[in-house]
């Protein structure tokens, strides 16, 4: 997402700079002119761009609440994101995009970061904070724990402390609304908490009581604005609409008089959000009070999948909205939806408006979800065979990435030419002399790109930091040695991560991959032991909130296809049903587990087309405590589809890979399909040792169009490194059990 960001718009403006001389900076003259001219429109379209915005305070520093990817680090540039991207070493593309900053403009945010980045709160449009309550930070923490005699006991002593603020600016009715029930909100309110007491970021109860009807209503009643706006532009309306099966709530809600300068961009981000959960009675309520609102939601509706909510918007769209439409139900394979969309006008042939000019023939033949029907329609409808992405791939090129498919049959015999462009040689693999010595000389580059990936991105991602958490987990339990303080420092790094994304995710605002990368943190942090905190809870009830009405979590295509990690409902579906295993909220323990016995119940009767498919399916039944025959089922199926030379293929037109080896082994050791010393696994380990390279790695061809900047993490294999660390983490995951 970094070239998405707003941070090249918010530099282009730094021109006013020029001219003036480094030394003690005056943040209101010198560099609040560059944050404040450029972060126009950033409240609403921050959910796009990451969260990266910088027009306050709290939102550039990472110790202030809602702190995010701008990372501006008080006298310290080398830690400092937004330094490192306009001086071109962030990885990614460097800031502005319209080119650099001159030297002189680039010393003078360099000075202000070294001199402390002093930022008055006046000048941030902030007042400064107050020091959390002891007695109202007591008094919030038992309400998250569950323990209610103890607020009750608090509360007696001291009813003034009800209406204190805790960390962040938080009040105990705001935690009441989030973990307590109803009549601990009762409680808060009649001893005079004030329901409209916004913490620092603008969040109020109401904001956090929207899963709940009662408590919304009481909170109503009592004054809680429903037009109130967070400092990400939200308003309870439009977090309540991003949850399926919020009817009503969101009656309550449009109910209440709205905020007629406002009304009309707030019903229309409530409609976006109702689309992409797939809820056509939130829709059609939020249509019928402003048919207006209709506009730009159809994108959304196309990512649920939501024939009826497709059917609600599809007159209402626009080219734009069109084609974005068209795009998202290519990349998924919905070809009924597609049929519609381009009966109604979209361009076959348009390219996709919110990516890099490439076309949705070309984006879409790289997907595992569009089959030929799909592309077939594509074509027929007009799109050009012939069209490249930006890195000069045709769809042809893109569906090889495949195997030979029935897609790359078609699109030759439909003329798409191929680029022929040089492949990347392979490297001749160099076996260890045993499974303990290839498992110990994998873990240092893996441990490196962990570190490293976070330190350029920013972000905690599946591919190097999440699935590196579970390696490290498995080493550690076969006693194989690994750089615990570097370990334990990227756990606390992460836990910071999603400490600085909490606030936004409980305004329905996801960390940029949504259900796919939330899930798979949560799982990598699951791994590690790591305990329930504030910001677990915030991504467990994300992941409550948007699982869908049979069960299911829907994979994210909003940015393109990225095979094998995020292309799987059912994998987002195991792993978001095992990280609320682990981090479900104890005060609501009840409702969490339906969400988990519908996500198994789900799995039950999903069906498998690809081997990541299969393989979570069986973690995910196993998880989920299914019976030993339905998990020997799935377990035989991939058995069955093991190769000759011992090892498995992410599809069946695929040659065997450590990616899809790996990920097998551990599925069928972990459900108990298959010891480490069964033929079929030990043939599986002789497979990864003798495909392994000397540096530690398994080299892994990408499948997927990359929509980011290339950046180096310091994995082998330059712009293959993602998958193959991935791939990396998956064979030694399964490796470590066979090491003792």
């Amino acid at each position: 997402m970094l070239k998405r960001t707003p941070v090249g718009a918010l530099l282009i403006f730094a021109g006013a700079l020029g001219g003036q001389t480094p030394g003690k900076v005056d943040f209101g003259r010198d560099v609040q002119p560059i944050f404040q001219a450029s972060c126009v429109g950033c409240h609403g379209p921050s959910q796009q761009m990451a969260g990266f915005r910088l027009d306050q305070r709290r939102y550039a520093l990472p110790n202030r609440v809602g702190a995010n990817g701008a990372r501006i680090v008080p006298g310290d540039t080398g830690r400092s994101r937004l330094y490192q991207k306009i001086l071109g070493t962030g990885g990614g593309l460097r800031m502005p995009p319209t080119g650099p900053l001159s030297p002189e403009q680039i010393a003078l945010i360099k000075a202000w970061i070294e001199h402390d980045c002093e930022w008055p709160d006046a000048l941030s449009g902030e007042t400064p904070q107050v020091p959390p309550d002891p007695k109202a930070t007591r008094i919030m923490e038992a309400l998250r724990r569950g323990d209610r005699p103890g607020f009750d006991q608090l509360l007696r002593e001291d009813p003034a402390a009800g209406r204190g603020r805790g960390p962040g600016g938080s009040t105990p009715l705001m935690m009441a609304a989030l973990y307590g029930d109803a009549s601990s909100v009762r409680r808060l309110l009649e001893s005079g908490a004030n329901p409209n007491l916004p913490n620092d970021a603008g969040a109020t109860a109401l904001m956090w009581a929207v899963d709940d009807e009662e408590k919304t209503r009481l909170l109503l009643d009592a004054g809680a604005d429903p037009n109130a706006r967070s400092g990400e532009g939200r308003t309870a309306l439009i977090v309540a609409a991003g949850r399926f099966g919020s009817s009503a709530v969101v009656k309550l809600l449009l109910d209440h008089p709205a905020d007629p300068s406002t009304v009309s961009a707030q019903r229309q981000a409530a409609a976006r959000a109702a689309a992409l959960a797939g809820d056509e009675e939130v829709l059609r309520l939020l249509v019928a009070a402003d048919p207006q609102s209709r506009a730009g939601a159809l994108p959304a509706a196309a990512q649920s999948q939501c024939a009826a909510c497709i059917g609600l918007l599809i007159d209402a769209a626009n080219p734009a909205a069109l084609n974005r439409a068209m795009v998202i139900s290519a990349l998924l394979g919905d070809a009924p939806a597609l049929k519609r969309i381009l009966d109604r006008g979209a361009q076959a042939n348009a390219p996709d408006p919110a990516g890099d000019g490439a076309s949705a023939l070309v984006l879409t033949a790289g997907s595992e979800s569009a089959g030929l029907e799909t592309i077939r329609m594509l074509v027929e409808r007009g799109a050009d065979p012939h069209a490249k992405s930006d890195q000069g791939e045709t769809a042809l090129d893109v569906a090889k990435r495949q195997g030979e498919t029935p897609i790359v049959e078609f699109l030759r015999k439909a003329g798409a030419a191929e680029s022929h462009a040089p492949e990347t040689p392979a490297e001749k693999p160099k076996p260890a002399d045993s499974v303990r010595a290839a498992v110990r000389r994998s873990i240092p580059p893996l441990q490196r790109a962990d570190l490293a990936f976070f330190k350029k991105s920013g972000c905690v991602s599946c591919h190097n930091n999440s699935l590196t958490m579970m390696t490290l987990a498995a080493a550690r339990k076969n006693r194989i040695p690994l750089d615990d303080p570097a370990a334990q420092a990227q756990l606390r790094t992460t836990g910071t991560y999603i400490e600085s994304w909490r606030e936004r995710v409980l305004q329905g605002i996801p960390i940029p991959g949504g259900q796919d990368t939330i899930s798979y943190i949560l799982a990598g942090l699951a791994a590690a032991h790591y305990p329930p905190d504030a910001a677990t809870d915030a991504l467990a009830r994300y992941l409550k909130n948007t699982q869908g009405p049979e069960g299911e979590w829907r994979m994210v295509a909003t940015g393109g296809s990225r095979p094998p990690i995020e292309s799987s409902g059912i994998e987002v579906t195991a792993v978001s049903m095992r990280a609320l295993q682990t981090y479900a909220l104890q005060t609501q323990p009840a409702e969490y587990q339906r969400a988990i016995q519908r996500a198994a119940s789900w799995l039950e009767k999903a069906q498998p087309t690809t081997t990541e498919d299969r393989a979570f399916q069986l973690l995910g039944l196993s998880w989920a405590g299914a019976a030993k025959e339905r998990l020997r089922l799935a377990g035989r199926a991939l058995l069955e589809a093991q190769r000759r030379d011992g090892g498995w293929a992410q599809l069946p037109t695929l040659a065997s890979d450590a990616y899809a080896t790996g990920q097998v082994l551990v599925a069928l050791n972990q459900a108990g399909s298959l010891a480490v010393t069964g033929a079929a696994y030990q043939r599986g380990v002789q497979f990864l040792l003798h495909s392994q390279l000397e540096d530690g790695s398994w080299y892994v061809r990408s499948r997927t169009i990359p929509f980011q900047p290339y950046f180096d993490s310091e994995f082998p294999h330059g712009r293959e490194q993602f998958i193959s660390a991935a791939a990396t983490n998956w064979a030694v995951m399964a490796l470590a059990p066979a090491a003792r």
